[in-house]
């Protein structure tokens, strides 16, 4: 298992050094450097998630100066350290499956070294990458004593992964019903790895009252009114993810009538569902929400296979479905953006520039592109998802009933607009990235330099700015040679 452990880090390194990094964990290394050199959570750099994938993004910034490499190489090599304790510790607590000979012990922690990196693919490092290697040595602790559970260490350390996202709660409370279910009392409420971990969690809101109040009385309820515009129907969603949804499920079909050994056999096929549950309950559609699934499922089936006996019929299904999404999943391969690359082209062409600032809906072709080519990133959001959100809000309330709440999403739209302005002022950015395309949210969307418009200062502002590009999507301001 060591061996395993040893080569899947360095093979993870291998195949991930210097390769871009996916764009929501490349907003996450440029805004903690920045909040590292001085600048304010939730004020200078506006983020709708809560504080603690910035703290756990620090040592990946720490080790990128110590090694004196990339912060996205950085990146990797935490998150290589990561997924080396998190096996190495899932291992030790495996060795103590006693029903499994040796081979078939071998044979599926192999398989989910192999899957806990080929299953996130194009999203290493995502928030629900880096839940799935938290998780893994408490999820383990109820596959070989699923009565005791897991120890306390592994809950502490299961907790630190469900901070990150209020939608991880659904994984304990999923176990805890089980448990509930099983012992047919309520006494597991009690039971000192839940509380523990509900102990953990009350702090970490604490703290975050303490260092950062702005997020839970500025930000929260700003997304609380805003958010909402992004979610689609629950149909939209099983659409976007069709293909992956229906190849987890299918693995997982045989397992609905396995009776075995005992209640630890269910301990993947539940944490694939309330991976499921999470990301149908989010509504985005977004595929790095679906990572736990598709690794979950996997190892449920895995773990099927190898304790499988003579069910030729069911075997050969759970085995064909595994083998179809391992292929999806190297089939997508590593992350690619040609958003990304067409403005890092154009800067290039156009530069050598300092600074940048782009002003889309998606992160592509923001933070990703100021990390690549190693220059400041002037804006204080990730990317504009504000405006256009509150747009639509204010389309779908009734403002002669909700007059207070139409007051406040015009309110939103003012802020947006204002902080955009301001930090243009502030940094004045080399090149400007301005997105044409906008995506139907509201029946009056505006594209950005439409939206900006409204203020005079900006139409005043770009008059240092020239036009010097355009694509399909894209215009490129060049900021004038004073």
């Amino acid at each position: 298992m060591v061996l395993i452990v040893i080569c899947g880090m360095a093979l993870f390194i291998m195949v991930y050094w210097n390769w871009p990094i996916n764009h929501d964990t490349a907003w996450y290394l440029v805004a903690t450097r920045k909040m590292l050199d001085g600048a304010q959570l939730y004020i200078d750099l506006i983020e709708v998630n809560p504080p603690l994938n910035f703290y756990l993004t620090i040592p990946a910034i720490l080790i990128a100066d110590g090694l004196r490499i990339s912060d996205t190489n950085g990146q990797y090599f935490f998150v290589a350290l990561l997924y080396g304790v998190s096996l190495l510790w899932s291992g030790a607590i495996f060795r103590r499956a006693s029903d499994l000979s040796p081979l078939r012990r071998t044979l599926f922690f192999a398989f989910m070294a192999v899957v806990y990196v080929l299953g996130a693919a194009s999203d290493i490092a995502q928030r629900e990458h880096l839940l799935v290697l938290f998780l893994s040595p408490w999820l383990m602790w109820y596959l070989v004593r699923p009565v005791q559970g897991p120890s306390l260490a592994s809950s502490a350390f299961a907790a630190i992964g469900i901070c990150i996202k209020p939608f991880f709660l659904l994984f304990p409370i999923v176990f805890l019903i089980r448990d509930m279910w099983r012992c047919r009392s309520l006494a597991p409420i009690l039971y000192p790895r839940y509380l523990l971990m509900l102990t953990i969690g009350v702090i970490y809101v604490g703290l975050v009252i303490a260092w950062h109040p702005e997020y839970l009385t500025d930000i929260v309820p700003m997304a609380g009114k805003v958010y909402a515009a992004y979610k689609n129907p629950l149909w939209v969603v099983l659409r976007i993810s069709f293909i992956s949804i229906l190849l987890g499920l299918i693995i997982m079909v045989p397992l609905v009538r396995w009776k075995g050994q005992n209640t630890g056999d269910t301990t993947f096929t539940l944490a694939a569902g309330s991976a499921l549950l999470g990301f149908l309950v989010q509504s985005t559609g977004f595929g790095y929400q679906l990572v736990p699934f598709i690794i979950y499922s996997l190892l449920a089936g895995a773990w099927w296979l190898v304790n499988a006996r003579s069910r030729p019929l069911s075997v050969a299904l759970t085995s064909l479905a595994c083998a179809l999404s391992i292929t999806v999943l190297y089939e997508r391969g590593k992350y690619v953006s040609a958003l990304t690359d067409e403005v890092i082209f154009a800067a290039q062409k156009f530069g050598p520039i300092d600074s940048i600032v782009s002003d889309s809906m998606q992160l592509d072709s923001g933070a990703p592109v100021a990390l690549r080519l190693g220059i400041d990133w002037t804006s204080r959001y990730p990317a504009n998802w504000l405006y256009p959100g509150a747009l639509r809000s204010l389309v779908e309330t009734d403002c002669a009933k909700e007059a207070e709440l139409c007051a406040e999403l015009r309110d939103i739209v003012e802020r947006n607009r204002t902080d955009n302005l301001n930090d243009i002022l502030d940094h004045k950015p080399d090149l400007i990235v301005s997105d044409r395309a906008v995506i139907s949210l509201a029946a009056d969307s505006a594209t950005w330099m439409t939206f900006m418009r409204a203020d005079p200062r900006f139409v005043e502002e770009m008059k240092n700015y020239t036009l010097v590009y355009q694509t399909e999507r894209m215009d490129y301001y060049l900021r004038n040679e004073e």
